[in-house]
């Protein structure tokens, strides 16, 4: 798992102090709050808008202090000395890639779904998974970062069972800068997630997830579906 994480905070002065609050809101971001580590499922978490910063104007900030400045391009690799990743034809600037479902002890391994084409996409929901009940599982979702910094970059996903809506929540992944190679998340990124179990539980599930910015950009959006059964055939 390759962290991302590009906190956007004034410095309005170059001490050892300022150093030190910009470190900690990246461990901050990189964190979760051991209580409730991603998901927040009525969307209302306190979460705040930052300021918008690009790239340029990230670096620009406290430009005199050399460690400050070594610090963020550690941080931002290739895209702090202006070499941002770019596909001219492509105008995304998130582009994500694959949808991986990890089971710890599936036969088989893991799914795997390639969101490359618009095909592969509208594909999703057509091929459903099983997933046998109480298994553990998590998600995994890969993308690439072009043009230049996506800041609040989260992931909304809604359940529904048989038409009825069971289950919605989001999770924020952070903020990314543009790189060659893909990150990839890991929801959750520790523990794993367990599947329910019972009679009421078994049966057909469709699931819509979106992933959206703090700029209200919508970079994709797609349906996919899964059975849960009391084995995995």
């Amino acid at each position: 798992e390759k962290a991302g994480g590009v906190e956007h905070i004034e410095m309005e002065d170059s001490t050892d102090e300022s150093r030190a609050a910009f470190a900690a809101a990246q461990a901050k971001r990189a964190t979760p709050h051991p209580m409730n580590p991603y998901k927040d499922e009525d969307g209302e978490d306190g979460y705040k808008v930052p300021e918008k910063v690009g790239v340029s104007d990230l670096m620009a900030k406290d430009s005199e202090d050399e460690s400050l400045r070594r610090y963020k391009e550690q941080l931002l690799g290739s895209a702090a000395k202006g070499v941002v990743v770019t596909d001219p034809s492509d105008k995304r600037r998130v582009v994500v890639t694959e949808l991986r479902i990890l089971f710890e002890d599936r036969p088989g391994g893991d799914v795997v779904y390639p969101l490359n084409t618009p095909i592969d996409i509208k594909a999703l929901k057509s091929k459903p998974f099983i997933m046998k009940e109480k298994c553990k599982y998590k998600v995994q979702i890969s993308f690439r970062v072009q043009h230049d910094i996506v800041s609040g970059l989260s992931y909304k996903n809604k359940v529904w069972k048989t038409g009825i809506p069971v289950h919605k929540d989001k999770v924020m992944l952070g903020s990314y800068a543009p790189q060659a190679d893909a990150y990839a998340v890991t929801i959750p990124r520790r523990e794993w997630e367990e599947a329910p179990a019972g009679w009421l539980a078994r049966g057909g599930f469709t699931m819509a997830t979106t992933f959206t910015d703090d700029d209200g950009v919508k970079h994709l959006d797609f349906e996919w579906a899964f059975e849960l059964k009391t084995a995995w055939t």
